[in-house]
């Protein structure tokens, strides 16, 4: 298949080629990860050793890696691993195992059944938007609809990533993605940057932006997210991010994050309080909704009838203040 978008390329300057392999489907990404290791003459480390962290892996590499010439190894990590926390410490300056791919090995046939897993999406998403590759498996040819879908969505959710068809035992070509410097950039970033573009086979999946300065009133926001993404009203939203801000909440900008039919809003900082002369910046929206079959007009403008209308954003912050928010403390998730 195709690359997609453009990739950090380099030796590795110091250290141990360290190439990342995680999935959700234990039998296949260990096949895999066993096979890569197998093809580029490096030692295969299983999830079980991954576990006990960066320190571990390390031992090995000096271990193994200096007393026997290894170029480099390959760690499975399993399926509960934080990718974040994988690329924070392979490209940590104290390390000696160096990360140049981030592998994502993904069972077509599985995705759309991980996505209406509440227990699964969120890591799916997660493992599929920080990944240099993917590597896909892909079922018989009985469903070739299904199949554009699942490529679709996933070209939007990793746009940079490379995408490679399981075929044969074949392993992909070698990356040497710089993470020490960035991760590749997920779908929702690309969009907020004015960076992303459409694939030209998109199986139904849509993307779209939603920007607005004012705040959102917190129960009308309620009921437009239990019809998007309880009800699917406008489509199936399976992935939305970006900035936001609650009128109840004036003073902090919150992340927005969402997978499946879970939302979770985190404060982000504190914002200018009236009169800094920054406030206008610091009031609004900018969302990024990635999902299929969107109806982005239906969808921006249920959003735009959730922010505060004229009187009330005349009223100030002190009255947004007494507005009824059910929306949960920061840090936790909300159902749609």
């Amino acid at each position: 298949m195709r690359e997609s978008g453009k990739r950090g390329q380099g030796a590795v300057a110091d250290g141990i080629e360290a190439i990342a392999v995680v999935g959700l489907c234990a039998t296949e990404r260990r096949q895999y990860a066993m096979g890569l290791a197998r093809d580029r003459g490096y030692v295969f480390v299983p999830a079980e050793q991954t576990e006990q962290g960066i320190e571990a892996i390390d031992r090995l590499v000096d271990l193994v890696g200096m007393t026997s010439g290894v170029h480099g190894f390959v760690l499975e990590y399993g399926q509960g691993a934080d990718c974040a926390e994988i690329i924070g410490a392979l490209s940590a300056s104290d390390t000696r195992a160096v990360l140049t791919d981030l592998v994502c090995v993904l069972d077509l046939a599985c995705l759309h059944s991980d996505l209406d897993s509440e227990a699964r999406v969120g890591a799916l998403v997660s493992q599929i938007e920080f990944a240099s590759t993917l590597a896909l498996l892909a079922p018989d040819s009985s469903d070739p609809d299904g199949i554009e879908a699942a490529i679709g969505l996933i070209a939007h959710l990793a746009p940079e990533a490379r995408r490679f068809l399981l075929c044969d035992g074949a392993v992909h070509e070698p990356v040497c993605w710089q993470f020490g410097q960035r991760p590749p950039a997920a779908g929702w970033t690309a969009i907020l940057n004015s960076e992303f573009r459409h694939p030209d086979r998109s199986g139904g999946v849509r993307a779209c932006r939603f920007e607005q300065v004012r705040p959102f009133h917190p129960q009308r926001l309620q009921a437009v997210l239990g019809a998007a993404l309880g009800e699917a009203y406008w489509g199936r939203i399976v992935r939305s991010a970006g900035f936001a801000k609650l009128a109840s909440r004036p003073y902090v900008t919150a992340h927005w994050d969402q997978t499946g039919t879970l939302l979770t809003l985190s404060p982000l900082t504190a914002d200018p309080l009236p009169g800094g002369g920054a406030e206008l910046l610091a009031l609004g929206q900018d969302l990024a909704f990635i999902g299929f079959d969107l109806d982005e007009a239906g969808l921006c403008e249920a959003l735009d009838r959730a922010v505060l209308t004229d009187a009330e954003l005349l009223a100030g912050p002190m009255a947004w203040l007494k507005y009824c928010d059910e929306f949960p403390a920061w840090d936790s998730a909300r159902r749609g």
